[in-house]
């Protein structure tokens, strides 16, 4: 992760942007069927990993509304408690692997939007916060922009290579 207390709001939506545009970009130069067809070791479709995406980076919407991400990914006490994110993560796909590629597509693009309004309407100091602030049952004291930089632009990153061997 980067050290995100050196960046500043204007660049945390810039390398946002940045990133959702390179995936916006890598997607449509996929098909349906390759979104929804191919798996890669774990089972896992090009669609999975985008709704993967769209949970996690939802998760930061619920986070700057100080209510419960694990609620909002849909997942059980027991298992966001494990903080086990491999199964976390099979919890997310076994939840969404029936719906619907353009649901999907479109949740995620919603997603977005809406935590880059709410940045945007952030006042800056409001990044910097530690993440117990938002999320107050958390011993979390890390600033919160550190999230939001690993469920934004970095996440993408990290996933798009991911998707590309499933279609290769």
């Amino acid at each position: 992760m980067t050290d995100e207390s050196k960046i500043s709001k204007s660049e945390l939506l810039q390398k946002m942007q940045t990133g959702w545009s390179a995936l916006q970009t890598y997607i449509r130069s996929l098909t349906e069927a390759q979104m929804t067809g191919p798996t890669d070791a774990a089972g896992w479709t090009v669609k999975d990993h985008l709704i993967h995406l769209a949970i996690w980076e939802d998760s930061m919407n619920a986070l700057q509304a100080k209510q419960s991400r694990r609620a909002s990914m849909g997942l059980d006490d027991e298992t966001w408690n494990s903080r086990d994110f491999d199964r976390m993560n099979a919890v997310i796909q076994q939840n969404h692997k029936d719906m619907p590629l353009a649901d999907v597509l479109q949740r995620h693009a919603d997603v977005h939007q809406r935590l880059s309004d709410t940045i945007e309407a952030l006042p800056e100091e409001d990044l910097y916060k530690p993440y117990s602030h938002y999320q107050p049952d958390s011993p979390q004291d890390r600033p919160v922009i550190g999230w939001l930089v690993g469920d934004t632009y970095e996440h993408y990153a990290e996933h798009m290579p991911w998707m590309d061997a499933i279609v290769k």
